[in-house]
């Protein structure tokens, strides 16, 4: 019993219907892919718009991750929910609009840019999940600087309850926090996101 108790529930899918979809639309329903894409676009536009600042790039974010979707729907798996597979691709999409940006601004906007993309929308689960390789590029902080990150970018603490809980000045969270940002945008650069970043 006590087993079955630590278990942890799965969370349900906000949107279980776009499985459906997307499992009819790989096994050749047009009409269902046409009803998916109609109906993924505003969700992927809100989610967009609320990582970016550069509002004039959204609608040209959200074409790169639609067709990414198109291009990549064979690797969907039927069994998985189709929200974290669809949010996953389009963070993949976003670092590389973010990455490509470097090669016309200053790095210093670059970090803020990032800082952004790590903010996490606190009411959807398929959304806060990061993606393998900032999952990656966190582990390479150190502890006191990744728990910062974390406390600050994934479970949503301000910048004086972090400076609280870490028993540090705000002006000390901020600085870690922004020096953290730049070894995992450091990280990402050697790991092939972009060779020509710095």
């Amino acid at each position: 019993m006590k087993k079955d108790a630590e278990q942890k529930p799965q969370k349900a899918e906000i949107n279980p219907e776009w499985s459906v979809l997307m499992k009819d639309a790989q096994a050749g329903n047009k009409l269902a892919y046409h009803k998916l894409l109609t109906a993924i676009a505003p969700a992927l536009r809100r989610f967009v718009q609320g990582r970016i600042f550069n509002t004039d790039a959204i609608e040209d974010i959200v074409q790169e991750i639609l067709l990414a979707i198109h291009n990549s729907r064979h690797t969907y798996i039927p069994t998985e929910p189709f929200e974290r597979w669809m949010y996953g691709v389009a963070r993949y999409k976003m670092i590389d609009y973010l990455r490509k940006m470097t090669r016309h601004t200053k790095n210093e906007v670059f970090i803020e840019n990032f800082e952004t993309f790590l903010q996490t929308a606190s009411n959807s689960n398929e959304e806060s999940v990061l993606g393998k390789d900032l999952q990656n590029a966190m582990a390479q902080l150190p502890q006191a600087q990744r728990k910062i990150i974390s406390l600050m970018k994934i479970e949503g603490f301000s910048v004086s309850e972090t400076a609280e809980e870490m028993k540090m000045s705000e002006s000390a969270v901020k600085v870690s926090a922004h020096r953290g940002y730049k070894k995992m945008q450091d990280w990402l650069v050697q790991n092939g996101y972009e060779d020509e970043l710095l």
